[in-house]
This record gives C-alpha cells, sequence and structure tokens, in this order.
C-alpha cells in the first residue's frame, strides 16, 4: 500500500468517525431538548339556553275502556270530570286543555307559569276526583308533573277484575316515542308493541296494561320517552265479584335509591278490613310494600313504618333481584305513616292501602315514593277530605324548614332526625316549602270510604350554561 492509499483510508475512517459523533449528538439531544410541536385549541362559544315556561301536566279525567253503553270495549273514555287546583308564585298561571285519549273528553291540561325577566317562577298543581259510576266508584287525586324521559310507576294489577291504564300525556309540540319496561313477580314483561309507542304532540295516549300480559300480580313499570318529554301517570280501579272496589291514579315515584321514602300512607279503618280479607277475592285489601329492585343483585332491605307520633314497627326481608315483591303490612293503628327503605343496592317502592267506609263502600290508595326537595317547593292542594302535608326526614340530622300557606301564614316546622310530622292545610292552599332540602314530602287525603296520596316533588334544575364546538 502506498503513502498516498494509506492516507486516503486514514481519512475516510476519520471522517467516517466524525459523522458517527455528530449524529450521536444530534440523536442525544432529541432526547434532551423540546420538540416543536403544532397544537391547536377548538374554537367553543359558552351558551347559556334560555329558559322556557315552567310547566306541569294534569293527567285529566278517570278513565275507562268503553263507552257510557258498555261498547267499544277497547276504547278509553272519561268518566267525569277532574278538579284541577293551580298556584304560581306571580300568581299570573294559565291552564289550557290537550286532546283526550281516543278522542275522549278526558281532558289533559297543560299548566304554565311565564317568566317573569329571566325569573324562573315557581308553579304547582294537582288535580282530584271522585266518581259513583257503575264500576268505577272511589276517590282519586294526583299531582300534576313537570314532564319528563323517566318516570317510575309502582302500582296496580292485572289480576281478574283488576284494570290498569298506563296514561301518557306529550304536552310539547312533536312526537313522542315511549318505552315500557315492565317487571313482574315473574320477572320481566316482553311482548310486541312494549317499546316504540308514539304519543302524538300536545294530546294523551293510553296503554292497557293488561295488553301486554294479563294476571299480574305486582307490576312496576318504567316510562321512558325519545322525542317529546312526556308525564305518565297510572290508573288503577277494582271489581271483586260485581262490587267496586276502589279507584286510583298513581302518580311516579323516586328513581330506584338505597334510601327510599314512601310518605302519606294512610291507614284506616283496620279492624273492618280485617273482615272483609275473609273473602278470597278481597286479598288486595290489605295493606302491602311493593319492592323491586332493578338492578342484577338481591336486596337486603331493612323497612321502618312510622306514624308522626312515633308508633310503628320495623322489620328486616330480603327481595330478589329483578322480581317484583309484595310484602304484607299487617297491625297497624288507623294513622298516617312514612315508610323509610333502606336497601344495600338501590329499589323502588310504594304502598298499597285501602279503605271501607261504614256502608261498604271501598276504596284504595298507592302511596308512591318521593325523592329529595331541593329549593323551594311550591304545592296546589286540590279538593278532598283530610288534606295532609307530610314532611318526612330520613336524614341523621334535625330540619327546621318554613311552611308558608297562601303567602301570609308562615310557620317554622322541625323535624327531627328520621321522623316524620303531618301538616294540616285545605282545598285551595297554596303552600310554599322553604329550608326543606333532603326531607320528603306528600300529600294525603282521607275520609270514609275515600283514601289517597301523592309525593311533593320539587322543580327539576334550570339550564346551566354548555360550552358548544363545531
Amino acid at each position: 500500500m502506498t503513502e498516498r492509499s494509506v492516507a486516503s483510508t486514514t481519512g475516510r475512517i476519520i471522517v467516517g468517525v466524525v459523522g458517527i459523533a455528530v449524529g450521536a449528538a444530534v440523536v442525544a439531544a432529541a432526547t434532551v431538548l423540546p420538540l416543536p410541536s403544532l397544537e391547536t385549541t377548538p374554537a367553543g362559544q359558552v351558551v347559556t339556553p334560555v329558559p322556557l315556561d315552567p310547566q306541569r301536566v294534569c293527567a285529566g279525567s278517570v278513565l275507562r275502556l268503553s263507552d257510557a253503553e258498555g261498547q267499544q270495549a277497547t276504547t278509553a273514555s272519561a268518566v267525569g270530570e277532574a278538579r284541577i287546583a293551580t298556584s304560581s308564585s306571580t300568581g299570573s298561571e294559565s291552564a289550557e286543555a290537550l286532546a283526550g285519549a281516543d278522542g275522549s273528553s278526558s281532558s289533559p291540561q297543560l299548566v304554565t307559569a311565564g317568566l317573569q325577566g329571566d325569573e324562573v317562577p315557581l308553579i304547582a298543581a294537582s288535580q282530584s276526583q271522585s266518581v259513583a259510576s257503575d264500576e268505577l266508584v272511589g276517590f282519586a287525586s294526583s299531582s300534576c308533573a313537570e314532564p319528563s324521559s323517566s318516570t317510575w310507576l309502582v302500582g296496580g294489577s292485572t289480576e281478574t277484575g283488576r284494570v290498569s291504564l298506563i296514561t301518557l300525556v306529550n304536552p310539547s309540540d312533536v312526537n313522542a316515542t315511549v318505552d315500557l319496561g315492565i317487571t313482574a313477580e315473574t320477572g320481566r314483561v316482553q311482548g310486541p308493541g312494549i317499546e316504540g309507542i308514539v304519543v302524538g304532540p300536545r294530546s294523551q295516549r293510553v296503554v292497557p296494561l293488561s295488553g301486554f300480559e294479563t294476571g299480574l300480580l305486582s307490576p312496576v313499570v318504567h316510562v321512558t320517552s325519545r322525542g317529546g318529554q312526556i308525564v305518565a301517570t297510572l290508573q288503577e280501579s277494582i271489581v271483586r265479584t260485581l262490587d267496586p272496589g276502589g279507584v286510583d291514579v298513581i302518580s311516579g315515584g323516586a328513581a330506584p335509591s338505597r334510601t327510599t321514602v314512601v310518605p302519606g300512607i294512610i291507614v284506616r279503618g283496620g279492624e273492618t278490613l280485617e273482615t272483609a280479607l275473609a273473602d278470597p277475592d278481597a286479598g288486595d285489601l290489605q295493606s302491602a310494600l311493593r319492592l323491586l329492585a332493578p338492578g342484577d343483585s338481591p336486596a337486603r332491605v331493612s323497612i321502618s313504618l312510622a306514624a308522626d307520633d312515633g308508633t310503628g314497627t320495623t322489620f328486616d326481608t330480603r327481595i330478589e333481584s329483578g322480581l317484583v315483591t309484595d310484602v304484607p303490612v299487617d297491625g297497624l293503628a288507623d294513622g298516617l305513616y312514612t315508610a323509610t327503605i333502606t336497601s344495600d343496592v338501590p329499589v323502588v317502592a310504594a304502598v298499597r292501602t285501602s279503605a271501607l267506609s261504614a256502608d261498604g263502600a271501598v276504596d284504595l290508595s298507592w302511596a308512591s315514593s318521593a325523592p329529595a326537595l331541593s329549593g323551594d317547593t311550591l304545592v296546589s292542594v286540590p279538593d278532598g277530605d283530610g288534606a295532609r302535608l307530610t314532611l318526612a326526614n330520613p336524614t341523621d340530622a334535625p330540619v327546621t324548614a318554613t311552611v308558608a300557606i297562601d303567602g301570609d301564614d308562615e310557620r317554622e316546622v322541625e323535624v327531627p332526625a328520621g321522623a316524620n310530622l303531618a301538616v294540616r292545610v285545605s282545598s285551595g292552599d297554596s303552600v310554599r316549602l322553604s329550608g326543606a332540602d333532603g326531607l320528603r314530602a306528600a300529600m294525603s287525603f282521607s275520609a270514609d270510604g275515600a283514601v289517597a296520596a301523592w309525593p311533593v316533588v320539587s322543580p327539576l334544575p334550570a339550564s346551566s350554561p354548555v360550552t358548544v364546538y363545531p
């Protein structure tokens, strides 16, 4: 090898070594120095929805599946007329009739209170009706509810002589598509037509529960809607042999919870009812607590039934998941009770009671569970004897609430922890509850052969600002 070739080879080696060193330095620098990045922030705009006028929807008259002559057994017709009580914090609410089911004159009502600038007024409405028409005899009262996309209806039966009608009212200007989740003592009920039920704008539709399955002892119905929001109720009427056994309109209850409270339970004429229970067809005269654990796990349940004087009873039970259970309630003295149910998994609940008058007239009541109160809440008291507003406190601390009747009769009431009390009210009263957060409340009515109850529900939260992205 010549000196020239040696020098050339050495030079290439040196260049290669230098290149490797430079490359290593670049790689090392890339691991230490931050690399440039390209970031974009999506353009968003905060939008505050314009609040709508607050609404309440009343189910309207008691219904039957026939006309006055007993014909057209699949068509709903109105029986009598419901009396509606309304009130608002502005005193300027209005009511308008919506289209009744099957063209009937049931006259469901849409009650509205206009906005006052940016202030959303409080509004309340309720209804009541006494009926005495062939197989429909009794007293029914229910709240007029805020439209919702989810309602739990606990009550009813499709045994022989029992008619249960799901009423769906759509107050919006668009179609509402409704699905029914029906569960009973045998489990989930399936069948054609149980989903995709269309309720036209500003109208009512009635769906007989027996159209899906007869012979149900203990149904629970979860109503969900798409499109327009709705108000759902469940009407039950009973005929035992040839004798009417009462009528009730069941309001939606609280969603599944580990603490479920059912205030406003009327126990009346217990001794007379015990005698009537000798009839094999009168088993549902007995008071009963209906329970469902809609999840996948069974529930260990502790139940307390307490009157406002502190008397009552406590017991434990276990219920299977996905199966409705009716727990008989015996031995309670006449009075106004609250049931508090605590469980290790969420459950829904309601309590059935009956009343028998001195002349043999029978009525029934389904007391639904009540959600926790939040913020100021307005209650309108409809016509009915023995009206009481029950306030129940399932929390561990006493709650002092303000009760104002017709805006001037204002009083403070303290509800001790774990206790309940009843406030006497009268037909036509407008009752405003303040500082009652965490309490549960219900309206109840009690007279000779006439009982009814429904939960008090606070307004849903107003719309909050949202960020909209393109």
